[in-house]
């Protein structure tokens, strides 16, 4: 369903009254809904997209987590411990905040690879 759809639209979906789903949701905010969100094309503001394979001696995540340019990070198994996301405007940006993930404490390797094209980007949902 839309997150756009209103309760009332829900209940008549649903065939359940508004009262039922307005708990039915409020319940499912407290941990399967993370939150509701807009999707953004960073095309349309000159920005570019890179995944920066980091291999590390300790958890830099809280670290990661501090760089406003990270807009995702995953802990991987194998030879990189962490794959970040970020945006920038432009390569050099993209650099930049590579070298800055370089300079943590711990950090041992950076890759990063840049993104020439986003095919698809939907948020997620279980099958």
């Amino acid at each position: 369903m839309s997150p756009q759809l209103s309760l009332q639209k829900i209940a008549e979906k649903t065939k359940l009254s508004i009262s039922s789903v307005h708990k039915r949701v409020k319940r499912l905010e407290k941990d399967v809904i993370e939150k509701y969100t807009l999707l953004l094309n960073p095309e349309k503001f000159n920005y570019i997209t890179a995944f920066l394979l980091i291999s590390s001696s300790s958890d830099v995540s809280k670290e990661l987590f501090r760089i406003p340019e990270v807009i995702e990070i995953y802990q991987t198994f194998g030879n990189y411990n962490f794959i970040a996301k970020v945006r920038g405007k432009g390569i050099e940006k993209i650099a930049e905040i590579s070298n800055k993930v370089s300079s943590l404490n711990g950090v041992e390797d950076v890759l990063y690879l840049i993104a020439t094209r986003r095919i698809k980007e939907i948020p997620w949902k279980p099958g």
